[in-house]
């Protein structure tokens, strides 16, 4: 696999932050655009073509040799699945979930497949805690897919906006976002500790695993609680509530000793990414117990700028920071006067739109003005990592 590929996996995240900056400001959308298929496009593209394209590149560099690589075709699977995430793209925002979004996700998937299964192939013979985690990730993303076909359906069959459509919607950001997403970031924040032979508690990593494993699937009840029958699931997410705090003490715990370690080898531009991911991943176990609380829960299920502070804390503040984290202690992104402008732009953005989308979703303040402009600088830190990483492949093959 070649680092430079990872310059594809960035110009994912720029149509995602470019469609997302266009969808706040929806009024100036041309009309032969339909709002909703591009919200289809910005959240399969942030999902499958940064997320998903960004930790293949990272699981196969990590754990498999280049014989390995080659055996298993995980080059040709990389640019199909590349090449059917275009045609994804395309789909969605021009027609939304209809025949070919469908038939070009299905193909997406059936790749998808594809590379798990060949991944656990070649490396059962690895015995590591960070895989454990990734194989369960894995496992816990081929259950996910089912999502997309019934949300595909219901949306055919013109089930959009009722409760049974937004609760498969939900299973399935569940199931992604503290599923796959989050056990194979942590599996691979596992590996990078790992790697670099910083020491870390073993047995509260049991402990967490263990309570995270068992919490993962009751834990779409905490999805449920804003619906009509939410009452049939209170007692497992008040039991969810309580195991995933306490999987977060575990985490904290067994990671206690290691910050020092971490931010001692990095700078303090790569540092910030650390923090962020900590600090989001954090506020956002801590949130989601606290979603069983009448109070937050009417927050949690009724407020649109909440639900968007919430997606996008994870996705902006969990999984993109800790993707960029392994970007440069990869060495696949340079660390120049560029990068820290485009890090300290996508800090501000991440931050700013986090504040702006929380205090208007209690009353606070909310200025649509300021939020476009923080979304912009996210468009903008992305084009100058992009940029810049074009740059920095071209000279080292030159």
């Amino acid at each position: 696999m070649k680092p430079k590929w990872s310059i594809i996996s960035l110009f994912f995240l720029f149509f995602v932050a470019s469609v997302g900056t266009l969808l706040r400001s929806a009024q100036f959308i041309p009309k032969h655009f339909i709002f909703q298929n591009l919200v289809h496009a910005h959240s399969h593209i942030g999902f499958q073509g940064w997320i998903y394209t960004s930790l293949f590149l990272f699981l196969t560099t990590s754990y498999l040799t280049q014989q390995q690589i080659e055996n298993g075709k995980y080059i040709l699977q990389f640019k199909l699945t590349v090449f059917i995430l275009l045609a994804i793209l395309l789909a969605f925002a021009i027609q939304g979930y209809a025949l070919f979004s469908i038939i070009f996700s299905t193909i997406f998937q059936l790749f998808n497949y594809w590379f798990i299964i060949r991944f656990f192939k070649d490396t059962r013979q690895k015995k590591a805690w960070s895989l454990v985690f990734i194989k369960t990730g894995l496992i816990v993303g081929i259950l996910s897919t089912l999502m997309p076909f019934l949300i595909g359906f219901l949306a055919a069959k013109g089930f959009n906006g009722t409760e049974i459509y937004h609760a498969a919607v939900y299973a399935f950001l569940h199931l992604q976002y503290n599923g796959w997403f989050l056990f194979v970031v942590i599996g691979l924040l596992l590996q990078y500790v790992e790697e670099r032979q910083i020491k870390y508690k073993t047995t509260p990593i049991k402990y967490f695993y263990i309570l995270m494993s068992v919490a993962v699937i009751p834990a779409i009840s905490l999805s449920f609680l804003g619906m009509s029958f939410s009452r049939y699931f209170l007692i497992p997410a008040y039991f969810v509530a309580i195991i995933q705090l306490g999987a977060l003490f575990c985490f904290i715990k067994s990671f206690s000793g290691v910050w020092k370690s971490i931010t001692v080898q990095n700078s303090q531009w790569i540092q910030s990414l650390w923090w962020i991911f900590i600090v989001s991943f954090i506020f956002k176990m801590i949130l989601q117990s606290l979603s069983v609380i009448p109070l937050f829960n009417a927050l949690a299920f009724n407020n649109k700028l909440i639900i968007l502070a919430y997606l996008h804390l994870n996705f902006l503040g969990i999984f993109t920071p800790f993707i960029l984290f392994i970007l440069f202690t990869k060495q696949w992104l340079p660390l120049n006067h560029f990068t820290k402008m485009a890090l300290l732009l996508f800090i501000f953005g991440f931050i700013f739109t986090e504040l702006i989308l929380f205090t208007g979703g209690i009353g606070l303040y909310y200025n649509l003005t300021s939020i476009i402009i923080a979304s912009l600088g996210i468009v903008l830190a992305v084009a100058i990592l992009i940029l810049n990483s074009i740059s920095y492949n071209y000279i080292k093959i030159k």
